[in-house]
């Protein structure tokens, strides 16, 4: 018996060098440039694209089979979407025995994309007309994505956002397979992300890094740490890939950050100091941008100590308002009051009158604004700042669904909150209708005098008050 189970084990490990040498060299005399034809028809195939494959592929036993493409593109009626400088694919060696080809890690260095957005649905990656087969099973080890880079264009809005220098590694990634919304369901993988800089116009956002897990489509990045206009950006991301449409939850503040750098972006010249705290919760579904936008819920804080404006005095402006009315109130209310929602909002509209001051500086003892978010519609909630004599406050909405102006005024107010003077803005974010300063009552003197005496003191009428926040009056 001895005698025989040894001679066994002698058959079976025989057979498993000569299979093994009969793999090493099919794999080392295999036609690489028909393998490569191959990989770019298939490639095509799958992906409803033209794939060209600049170098031959390599293949490798070293740390298990693998498989290396090198200069691989892929593009669309002339225009490239993706490049990747190396693909290297690791395989089961033991699936290869069977005539089976399994991968299991996936490799992309320096892998560049550029995704368009055309129109609602319609994106450059994909036919919306193709029709889309069940998935293949998945499961992979690893994947990794190293020094990648990512161009998202919005053509219907031209938002442009680009995630340089990212590097992406997944664990365990796996799914069911079957229709899209199956495979979705069972998705899981776990992994982190980091990207040196992500970029939106002039805003940036350097040193991002997520961690991630998920399972049977519940994701959860946790935690979302970057920088900020100097400060730090913390935060967290929950999705329920399991349902349709997809459900978004979003928390994440600004800590600390500076206005100076915020100012930056809206008006280089401006010299500004002093830092702010933004504060950020939206609940969203969808399973497109717009959808998403639509559909988002929640609330926007930001708040300020102590904040110092050079170039102008804006008290000493105010108290002569009424003779010079030099700059628009406007442009107070967009900078100041709205903080980074007024960045989205002023994206093609210049708010600069606040550049023609006429010297000295101006002290902001105090600031906050708080908005409710419903529908992707902002509204103000509580919205004002004071300086050392006078509050300004804001009120109205900006609509994000679809770019505008939703009957936002900006006022001077008195001790009782009510409006002295006030200004009207409306219209599309990028060609908005400023209407003139209102003077809501006759002002004989200097406009401070009038806002220490109130409004009711010269009429004797009751006011219906413009401001009736948490702000005091100076």
């Amino acid at each position: 018996m001895k005698r025989t189970f040894r001679m066994l084990l002698l058959v079976v490990s025989s057979l498993a060098v000569v299979v093994v040498v009969a793999l090493l060299l099919a794999w080392w005399l295999v036609d690489t440039d028909q393998v490569g034809a191959r990989l770019e028809t298939g490639l095509a195939e799958a992906l409803d694209m033209d794939v060209q494959i600049d170098q031959s592929p390599r293949f490798g036993l070293l740390r298990g089979a693998s498989v290396t493409l090198t200069d691989l593109e892929m593009s669309r009626e002339g225009q490239v979407i993706a490049r990747v400088e190396t693909v290297r694919v690791h395989l089961d060696l033991s699936s290869l025995l069977t005539g089976d080809v399994r991968p299991t890690e996936l490799h992309l260095h320096r892998p560049e994309f550029s995704i368009e957005r055309i129109s609602p649905g319609v994106f450059n990656t994909h036919h919306p007309e193709a029709e889309r087969e069940a998935l293949e099973p998945l499961a992979l080890r690893h994947v990794r994505l190293t020094d990648a880079r990512l161009g998202y264009l919005d053509r219907t809005s031209e938002l442009e956002w680009q995630f340089e220098d990212c590097d992406l590694g997944l664990r365990d990634l796996s799914h069911a397979g079957g229709e899209l919304q199956l495979a979705l369901a069972t998705l899981a993988a776990n992994g982190d992300l980091q990207c040196r800089n992500l970029i939106q116009d002039q805003f940036a956002v350097t040193g991002l890094s997520a961690e991630f897990h998920g399972d049977n489509g519940l994701f959860e990045l946790d935690p979302i740490s970057a920088t900020a206009f100097e400060g730090k950006l913390s935060g967290r991301l929950k999705a329920d890939l399991s349902i349709s449409p997809p459900e978004f939850s979003m928390a994440s503040s600004i800590s600390q950050f500076e206005i100076g750098a915020f100012m930056a972006m809206l008006a280089p010249e401006q010299v500004t100091t002093g830092t702010m705290e933004l504060d950020l919760d939206l609940d969203a579904h969808g399973t497109t941008w717009q959808d998403v936008r639509n559909s988002a819920t929640g609330s926007i804080s930001l708040t300020s100590g102590e904040l110092v404006i050079e170039g102008y005095d804006l008290d000493e402006e105010l108290d002569h308002y009424s003779d010079t009315q030099r700059f628009n109130l406007i442009d107070v209310g967009a900078v100041f009051l709205a903080g980074p929602i007024g960045l989205v909002a002023s994206r093609g509209y210049a708010f600069t009158g606040m550049l023609e001051g006429s010297g000295g500086s101006t002290q902001i003892d105090q600031m906050v604004s708080e908005w409710t978010i419903d529908s992707g519609v902002a509204q103000a909630r509580d919205v004002a700042f004071r300086t050392l004599k006078n509050r300004l406050a804001l009120s109205g909405a900006l609509d994000f669904t679809d770019y505008h102006f939703k009957d936002l005024k900006v006022a001077v107010v008195d001790r009782e909150g009510c409006s002295i003077v006030e200004q009207r803005i409306t219209g599309p974010f990028r060609e908005p209708e400023v209407e003139q300063p209102n003077f809501l009552v006759t002002v004989a003197g200097p406009l401070l005098d009038l806002i220490e005496r109130g409004v009711q003191a010269i009429t004797d009428e009751d006011c219906e008050a413009f401001y009736t926040g948490s702000m005091a009056h100076p």
